[in-house]
């Protein structure tokens, strides 16, 4: 059904075959796909079909209205316009309107701006920052069009937006969805490293329909996020309470999600993004440390908030690595899961595996029990968890977020959860890794080690008591200089290659 768009995936004639396979399926991804082969077609008498064909599905009420595109526009006079001239190669008029706001530019922006009479533009006479300046934006555009916030420095490549529109129409409750680029964070980003023209021949192979394209997550990045306008309208805009901007993406993630909508990534919409362009000029770090601040207040989280992450590859190195050597049907167990979010993005590469989780915080548990894909819940007692009388093919628990004395009714208890044939992987800290005792070295009077921490040597005291072997193990090693670890390395040369200076954390994999 899709070769056709594949092999030319500018071509009319392969839209229109799978457009007349998706009315049947999917009224309003149908829609999508008549106007996508209505931009192709240079045949008058069949763009008049075409027409009459999406005139037809409109009454039928599956018609998807424009996207207004918003794009804040400060200095850098070339990017925008760059920008502004890859919407119009690639995107048909009557998917797309263009808002741009402009936050007080010093240069020529503006004058560009008010040159191009196919955009709505809004001239500030201060800058409103990033969140401020979207919202005004939005105000600005039609109340009927979805909402498609994109960063200046990106440029749409051949089907961005039509693949992204169909990602996001793939099921009713979807609420906002992001693109791939070049580069990017939270699982985003394809590993490239090329010039432009070469990223557009790869957006021609990347951007055709397919399916299992859309990954659940637990927020998106903000440089190109489409929203439907009801869920926009419902959740709220953006809050302007992270001037100048940075997380503001991430509130907005969130509160999509506990409105029972999902974000979902679609890897099959890639465009070209600079990244990071907007905030060269600022001082970014405390930007952000200011704002996580604002946004662990707001949702209730612990001021440290790397225990709470929403970005999946920041979390679990401990059993991805086994999931392949897995049957279908498997069922594993994330103890300590904490958001959720790099399960989320297990579960997506592994449809076939059962997936939940267990976490402590009761703010986490409200937000990510919305997730789809896993099955999340929150336990105030290891003893008395909501699974306690399911069984296990896999289990992982970081007990670097337990306390010492609380680890031997962790090991009873997730023993008995077990399968027959389950595994149960235990990350824990090396208590000889050099920067335990490196401060101490260096002159200072405390070291990192704590009476309350698990080490290595705590799991193999436990191991005997409860019974558990050991089928293997990982080394993780720290993040070391050169020069430190020519060091380290030669006083192991003097003590012995067992001491594992370089060693920060060791995973166990323990079977009954």
């Amino acid at each position: 059904m899709l070769e056709r768009i594949k092999e030319n995936p500018l071509d009319y004639k392969g839209y229109l075959e799978y457009a007349k396979y998706l009315e049947n399926i999917n009224l309003k991804q149908a829609y999508l796909t008549y106007e996508n082969a209505l931009f192709y077609c240079q045949d008058e008498l069949i763009r008049i079909e075409i027409q009459n064909k999406l005139d037809e599905i409109a009454y039928r009420q599956g018609k998807v209205e424009p996207a207004s595109i918003v794009i804040l526009s400060y200095n850098n006079r070339q990017l925008t316009q760059q920008c502004i001239e890859s919407i119009r190669e690639t995107t048909p008029e009557s998917a797309r309107e263009i808002v741009i706001v402009d936050n007080n530019s010093q240069d020529d922006s503006v004058e560009y701006l008010r040159q191009q009479d196919d955009i709505v533009l809004v001239e500030n006479d201060f800058n409103a920052g990033f969140p401020g300046g979207c919202n005004i934006g939005i105000k600005a555009s039609k109340k009927e069009n979805d909402i498609f916030l994109l960063n200046n420095d990106t440029i749409l490549c051949a089907n961005s937006l039509y693949t992204l529109r169909m990602g996001l129409y793939e099921k009713e409750n979807y609420g906002a969805a992001g693109s791939m680029s070049e580069r990017a964070c939270n699982h985003q980003g394809f590993a490239r490293n090329v010039n432009i023209d070469e990223d557009k021949k790869f957006a021609l192979k990347v951007n055709v329909p397919s399916s299992n394209m859309c990954e659940i997550k637990m927020i998106l990045i903000g440089y190109a996020v489409l929203i439907k306008r009801h869920v926009l309208e419902e959740v709220g805009y953006l809050d302007e309470r992270y001037f100048p901007g940075n997380k503001e993406d991430e509130d907005f993630g969130l509160r999509v999600l506990m409105a029972n909508y999902q974000n979902v990534l679609v890897h099959n919409s890639f465009l070209i993004h600079y990244g990071g362009l907007s905030f060269n000029k600022t001082n970014r770090s405390a930007i952000q440390k200011t704002n996580i601040m604002k946004f662990n207040k707001k949702f209730g989280f612990e001021k440290n908030y790397s225990g709470y992450t929403l970005f999946s590859e920041q979390y679990s190195r401990c059993y991805e690595r086994f999931i392949d050597k897995l049957s279908p049907s498997s069922k594993i167990l994330d103890v300590k899961c904490e958001m959720g979010a790099r399960m989320a993005h297990l579960a997506y590469e592994h449809p076939d595996i059962d997936f939940y989780g267990l976490g402590q915080s009761i703010q986490c548990a409200t937000i990510s029990t919305h997730l789809e894909g896993v099955h999340i819940e929150h336990y105030f007692d290891i003893e008395n968890n909501p699974f306690r009388f399911m069984k296990f093919d896999l289990i992982a628990l970081d007990c670097s977020k337990i306390k010492k004395d609380e680890l031997s009714k962790y090991f009873s208890v997730l023993k008995d959860m077990l399968s027959d044939t389950g595994k149960l992987m235990v990350l824990a800290k090396n208590q000889s890794y050099y920067m335990n005792w490196y401060p101490i070295m260096m002159g200072e009077t405390n070291s990192s080690l704590s009476s309350d921490i698990v080490y290595c040597k705590d799991i193999d005291e436990m191991l005997v008591s409860h019974d558990l072997k050991v089928e293997s193990w990982i080394f993780y090693f720290g993040n070391v200089s050169e020069d430190m670890k020519s060091k380290i390395e030669a006083i192991q040369n003097i003590v012995g290659k067992d001491s594992k200076f370089l060693i920060e954390s060791t995973a166990y994999i323990l079977h009954k």
